[in-house]
């Protein structure tokens, strides 16, 4: 794994795409990661403005474009877009968007389980187009009322409701909504976390 970054500019790029896959085609995809949270916005390795739902993950084991389904993320279960990379992201690791550094820290590092929905290509392309299905998803989700899916706890928040996890109808809540990132920040690389 480390070769393809090492040593990518020097070999061709028939031989990264190979070595990149055989990688990939050693490890099962599905299964336990190790997740932590990161909140600089800006514009990710694949084009796209941070918001929920964005994740980096290695590309040579998930490429930007893969559409994931988180679980036993707390109230950051749910569906997204690998769009990001970072520095430490080696392996089975994942770095969740999150609005703030505060969130940040309390999310802290967790193990989670991972079902990858589709597998991208790592192209701007596929990570726009699986950008927009990971969000057709969470509006198909907080439109039906349905809990545990695609949408996070935070998008019933944004929404103004709250989760009832005994029921897959919302429940009213004086939460306000919580601001999202509006792109308005200059573009910025993934920190290392």
């Amino acid at each position: 794994m480390h070769l393809t970054r090492r040593f990518a500019g020097m070999l061709p790029a028939t031989a990264v795409l190979l070595f990149t896959q055989t990688v990939r085609a050693e490890q099962p995809l599905n299964g336990i990661y190790v997740a932590t949270a990161y909140s600089q916005s800006g514009t990710t390795a694949a084009g796209l403005q941070t918001h929920r739902h964005i994740v980096a993950a290695d590309p040579a084991i998930l490429p930007a474009g893969s559409r994931i389904k988180i679980k036993h993320a707390g109230r950051y279960s749910g569906e997204y877009v690998v769009a990001d990379t970072g520095l430490k992201i080696e392996g089975r690791k994942l770095d969740i968007f999150m609005p703030s550094t505060a969130v940040c820290k309390k999310f802290g590092v967790k193990r989670v389980r991972v079902k990858v929905i589709e597998l991208g290509d790592g192209t701007h392309q596929a990570a726009k187009e699986a950008d927009h299905a990971v969000k057709a998803d969470v509006a198909e989700d907080l439109a039906k009322k349905a809990v545990g899916n695609a949408a996070t706890e935070d998008d019933w928040k944004a929404k103004g409701t709250s989760t009832d996890k005994t029921s897959t109808k919302p429940k009213d809540s004086s939460t306000p909504a919580s601001s999202t990132n509006t792109g308005t920040n200059p573009p910025a690389t993934h920190p290392p976390s």
